[in-house]
């Protein structure tokens, strides 16, 4: 019969796939950044490719990691163990991706992230309403707003980053709860019957 492995087996083992999206979303995150600013300047994709590579991709990625995981420590794990599992993996995934793109690749590699990715959806949205004949004082606005959103990202104090850390912890734990209802797998319960002959 088939036996639900040790909870710290399923630790350890969720420590490796947690380093192994994390890098993968770096890698992803850096790609959007150069698709974003260096190889398109459509507005849609601009917007979007974000959502793709930053979100959808590494999501996909993700499951396959947590079948993976589930694989690697017998098939089976109980809701429990898959919830701790998979929010120990998006925990690590999230501290290496704050290292390797918030710190090690916007501070150090690309210090001007956030101002060419403002340039690059300022040209996009301006090339759009001119293209469309929006009046002035519409793009103003548009590029006003854009403004805002990218100086706000500017702000990197404690509190933000203690807010910040809070917010990735609850999504991290809620889509643990989600995958872990989704992907748990109990060992099958075998009843075994009285075979003897009824005197």
């Amino acid at each position: 019969m088939a036996e639900l492995v040790a909870d710290s087996t399923v630790r350890k083992s969720a420590v490796t796939s947690g380093l192994i999206l994390g890098v993968v979303s770096s890698v992803l995150s850096i790609l959007s950044f150069y698709f974003t600013t260096t190889m398109t300047t459509s507005m849609w994709l601009i917007i979007f490719s974000p959502l793709i590579f930053s979100i959808i991709i590494p999501i996909v990625i993700a499951i396959f990691l947590i079948l993976d995981l589930r694989k690697k420590i017998g098939g089976f794990w109980s809701f429990k163990q898959a919830t701790t599992g998979t929010f120990i993996m998006f925990i690590i995934s999230s501290i290496v991706s704050f290292l390797l793109v918030s710190l090690l690749f916007a501070k150090v590699i690309e210090p001007n992230m956030i101002d060419k990715s403002r340039d690059s959806m300022v040209n996009a949205v301006t090339a759009m309403m001119e293209k469309t004949s929006q009046p002035q004082e519409s793009v103003d606005k548009a590029i006003a707003d854009i403004n805002k959103k990218f100086d706000e990202q500017r702000d990197t104090g404690a509190g933000k980053m203690v807010m910040g850390l809070g917010i990735m912890v609850i999504i991290s734990f809620i889509l643990a709860l989600i995958f872990g209802a989704i992907f748990k797998k109990e060992p099958p319960r075998y009843i075994v019957q009285d075979t003897d002959p009824t005197v």
